[in-house]
């Protein structure tokens, strides 16, 4: 469960879910309540196996969570035989209502728990109801994830281990513990591919994968625009120092295409023309030009001018695809040194 469709199809009671998280809303009680919809794993009798969220390790008695199991998706309230999500989705009924209404379905029970197996809990149908008390600390939660049908280990071991019902009941629980711990690793090593997608990487990762293509000062993209950039890096690494590089780098920065002109009066000072609220604080003014810095060649200079609304006419700008960035390395033209910028047809600058 990790979006609002999840949460819409439960019922919910003194809390709020938003970005990603299910927490009390402070308005009213100090207490939520969510009643989950009804799970159906379609067969009979079956054994329930895990069931994680994201919680804070010490959140204690703050959350507390029921399991309520059956083979039947019916429910008796005054005589009548009632389906259970029905009752679950009634808007005009209170939480404390309904958990007197679903306390004979009530299975096990668990409190400061975010990792629990759910050994003993049977029933083709199950639901869960979770209770979040308020906490001077965030103790919000979310990403729950119900595994079944249960698994166990014990089959691997010998026979003798399950001659005693009651000793092999204690081995399967404690065989459990380490089973949940390898089956999350087994599980994080087929995702692995996908952690070196920018697209579905967090933030982390994203700085990561970032350092991989020695791209700089990181901090100064949001997490949208620095997805793209990754993606554009290997192209973008081959255009380092020309016009075509500087243009589609300040394009995923500022979303906005520049225009790129070379100064008539200095043949080593570029005007690049950039959305004018650049240019009106003095903060965004200087991340601008640590960009502009990272992709402009060696020995060149750069004036920042507002970009006109009707656009301008570009002119052929000095930087080819030969011009090396200014950094801490010497300089290098073909493999040669070389002190100057690779002009157009060929010819060196003179500095």
């Amino acid at each position: 469960m990790n979006k609002q469709l999840d949460y819409d199809r439960g019922f919910l009671s003194g809390g709020v879910y938003e970005n990603g998280r299910l927490r009390v809303d402070g308005k009213g009680e100090a207490w939520a309540c969510f009643i989950s919809r009804l799970f159906d794993s379609r067969t009979p009798g079956n054994e329930w196996g895990r069931f994680t969220l994201d919680a804070r390790a010490d959140i204690g008695a703050g959350l507390q969570i029921g399991f309520y199991a059956s083979d039947s998706d019916l429910i008796t309230v005054e005589g009548r035989r009632i389906p259970i999500q029905d009752v679950i989705s009634e808007p005009k009924m209170s939480a404390k209502d309904k958990k007197k209404i679903f306390a004979p379905l009530l299975q096990k029970r668990f409190v400061g728990h975010n990792d629990m197996l759910l050994n003993g809990i049977c029933g083709r149908f199950l639901f869960f109801i979770l209770d979040l008390f308020w906490q001077e600390t965030d103790n919000s939660c979310g990403d729950m994830c119900l595994y079944f049908p249960k698994t166990s280990w014990l089959k691997y071991l010998p026979s003798v281990y399950m001659r005693d019902p009651e000793s092999a009941d204690f081995t399967e629980r404690f065989l459990g513990i380490f089973q949940s711990l390898y089956e999350d690793r087994q599980r994080q090593i087929a995702g692995s591919a996908g952690l070196l997608n920018p697209v579905s990487c967090d933030r982390a990762l994203l700085e990561e994968l970032a350092s991989w293509h020695d791209l700089h000062d990181i901090y100064l993209w949001p997490d949208d625009k620095l997805k793209k950039l990754i993606l554009r890096a290997p192209q973008l690494g081959a255009m380092q120092g020309t016009v075509m590089g500087l243009r589609e780098y300040l394009k995923l920065y500022t979303g906005t295409e520049p225009v790129i002109l070379e100064d008539e009066n200095d043949s080593k000072r570029v005007i690049i023309s950039v959305p004018e609220h650049y240019l009106t604080d003095m903060r965004e003014y200087g991340l601008l030009l640590r960009i502009i810095g990272h992709m402009l060649p060696a020995g060149m200079s750069v004036k920042v001018s507002p970009l006109k609304q009707e656009g301008q006419q570009e002119k052929p700008a000095a930087m080819g695809v030969n011009s090396v960035l200014g950094n801490a390395a010497g300089m290098a033209s073909d493999g040669s040194p070389a002190r100057g910028l690779i002009l157009e047809d060929g010819r060196e600058a003179e500095e």
